[in-house]
């Protein structure tokens, strides 16, 4: 009896210190986890700045374990973009760029949250810029990125003397249209019918690089800007009914960043659809353009290929110049295999249909029209891509004229910053030794690569990481 009662207290004893240990044990482990927490968290910081009256700045603080945080909205294409840059002692060198808002093209704009955009920021010196910038005082940027307040202000009064020359013009009954120039991978496209002298019909659309069509992949999803709030499609349907109730384009009077509250729910940027619409309402009304001016084209062969493939393939356009005429143009498509579909479509390994012109045969009738008429403005293609120019082509062309615009502009000097080169910056890293490949010593800062297709996206995001730098050496 006296030896169970024994046990008894010596299991008792055993079961209490092991609670003990458990119990301590947990403590500890608590303390381990909510330290590796504090670790792993945000840095607290040290002293917080005074933001007010400094454009885009939202926040700016000296963090404890050093180096700086500041949060910068900028406008980008679809609406604000908003950034955290935080940089090192020095105020300078870049330690980290995280995209905390954005509303940008999916698969396009929206890129510039994807690490191979970002993570090139890392340990480079502000200010940045992109091909073709140029960086001025406290990281200010210009250049063919991006758009002074001189000429915006010029092309503001210039449409505003067109605008107030079409008022109560006379217009002839028929169908027109007019095509703007690619902007972030697509192109804008406006056909107006005209019937008794009054604007009947008015179409609002824009077209991707392979044919697809922005209004379409709004109404399917494909294509959101905002999680509420009207599509693109409705809205571009709205600005076309709200244009055929005024009969006229002057109602819409547009904010400097191109929004209008004349019509209600459209909130994206009208600058576009008025210049085109403003085009077809001067040809309705019988108002001569300005003639397309000839460029002047520099003898050599040209190359331009799509920045990523589309259904498997990679468009590509050779244009050949000599003594300032195109000579010989090629458009090619190149599958992941290197296999090319004008040999494929002749091998009767690539079909479109059984009946008509072969892939080949329409891609070569183009690279034929296009060396006859020595300018791309005769094709003058529809909402999906299509032309009635060139008899027997019924493939999207989209896709050749932007490289071929491409090609025409560098036989004609005209640079495009999303396709420049970076062979002269990197020469200059070699040469000093101590610059990155993308850093020249040209200008003081790094140059960093845009998002192919959204120069505006690339831009705004650089723009900001400028700014936030300009308002620190005001502060530190």
């Amino acid at each position: 009896m006296k030896n169970k009662e024994l046990r008894g207290i010596l299991a008792l004893i055993v079961v209490t210190a092991l609670s003990f240990g458990v119990i301590a044990g947990a403590r500890v482990l608590s303390q381990d986890m909510a330290g590796g927490s504090a670790q792993s968290g945000e840095t607290a910081a040290a002293e917080e700045f005074d933001v007010s009256g400094a454009e885009g700045i939202e926040e700016a603080v000296r963090l404890e374990d050093g180096g700086y945080m500041v949060t910068v909205r900028q406008a980008g294409y679809a609406g604000d973009i908003v950034l955290r840059v935080t940089f090192e002692d020095d105020a300078q060198t870049l330690r980290q760029v995280e995209v905390l808002e954005q509303n940008e093209t999916e698969t396009l704009g929206s890129r510039i949250t994807e690490p191979e955009f970002l993570d090139q920021f890392a340990g480079a010196k502000a200010p940045v810029y992109l091909p073709g910038m140029t960086v001025e005082a406290e990281g200010s940027t210009s250049g063919a990125a991006d758009t002074s307040d001189e000429s915006a202000e010029a092309g503001t009064t210039d449409m505003a003397e067109t605008l107030a020359a079409l008022e109560g013009a006379a217009l002839n009954d028929g169908t027109y249209e007019a095509v703007g120039e690619p902007s972030d991978g697509y192109t804008d496209q406006v056909s107006m019918t005209v019937a008794d002298g009054k604007i009947t019909e008015v179409t609002w659309d824009s077209v991707g690089e392979d044919g697809s069509s922005k209004t379409v992949l709004s109404e399917n999803g494909e294509y959101v800007m905002t999680e509420d709030g009207l599509t693109w499609a409705e809205q571009s349907r709205a600005l076309a009914e709200a244009l055929i109730e005024n009969q006229s384009l002057s109602f819409l009077n547009p904010n400097a960043e191109g929004k209008t509250d004349a019509v209600s729910g459209v909130s994206i940027s009208v600058n576009g659809f008025i210049s085109l619409a403003a085009q077809c309402l001067e040809q309705a009304a019988g108002i001569a353009q300005p003639q397309e001016a000839a460029l002047e084209l520099e003898d050599g062969t040209y190359q331009a290929a799509a920045s990523e493939a589309s259904n498997g393939y990679t468009d590509q356009v050779t244009i050949t110049v000599a003594d300032g005429k195109i000579t010989e143009v090629n458009w090619e498509a190149v599958a992941e295999d290197g296999s090319l579909k004008s040999v494929m479509s002749e091998n009767g390994e690539y079909v479109m249909t059984e009946d008509g012109p072969t892939w080949a045969e329409q891609s070569k009738a183009l690279a034929e029209a296009l060396i006859e008429n020595q300018s791309l403005s005769f094709l003058n293609p529809d909402a999906e891509g299509k032309t009635d120019a060139v008899s027997g082509v019924s493939i999207s062309v989209n896709g050749f004229i932007s490289l071929a615009q491409q090609c025409i502009d560098q036989a004609a000097g005209i640079e495009h910053p999303e396709n420049m080169e970076t062979a002269e910056a990197e020469e200059a890293g070699a040469a000093e030794g101590t610059e990155t490949a993308g850093e020249t010593a040209s200008q003081n800062g790094t140059q960093v690569d845009g998002i192919s297709g959204a120069t505006r996206s690339s831009t705004a995001a650089v723009t900001a990481i400028n700014n936030a730098y300009s308002f620190l050496q005001t502060v530190k």
